[in-house]
């Protein structure tokens, strides 16, 4: 068994693991932001950008009410990223994210409060 002091100091790496990727997932979105804000509509945006984003090896599927951007970044580690339309008329990134976890699950997260999200959140969380 491990001692509290061995579980604690397990909790605050993970922590700070988390606090790490979260600041990485914000830049993340952000430049993905920048890129679909220029846009009104997703087939504007697939035409315009699905090249690129193959040449950076990020994946682009169009969804029905969005479109993901999936990037491997290891083995299993990955993260998807959604472009929604915002209430601007033009298109933005959602702070609802799908990724592989710190324990390897599969999980939903709003990357602006670190706290677990549902996928019907996608198009509401901007």
């Amino acid at each position: 068994m491990f001692s509290e002091e061995e579980r604690k100091a397990f909790g605050a790496a993970m922590d700070a693991e988390l606090n790490n990727r979260l600041k990485m997932m914000r830049k993340r979105q952000s430049y993905f932001k920048e890129i679909a804000k220029g846009y009104e509509s997703f087939e504007e945006f697939v035409k315009a950008q699905e090249e690129k984003f193959e040449i950076l090896g990020i994946e682009l599927y169009e969804e029905e009410s969005y479109i993901s951007l999936r990037i491997q970044l290891d083995y299993t580690d990955y993260e998807t990223y959604h472009i929604i339309k915002g209430d601007n008329g033009h298109l933005t990134v959602s702070d609802i994210i799908w990724w592989q976890d710190l324990y390897c699950a599969n999980s939903v997260m709003n990357i602006q409060t670190g706290k677990s999200a549902e996928e019907e959140d996608i198009s509401k969380c901007f």
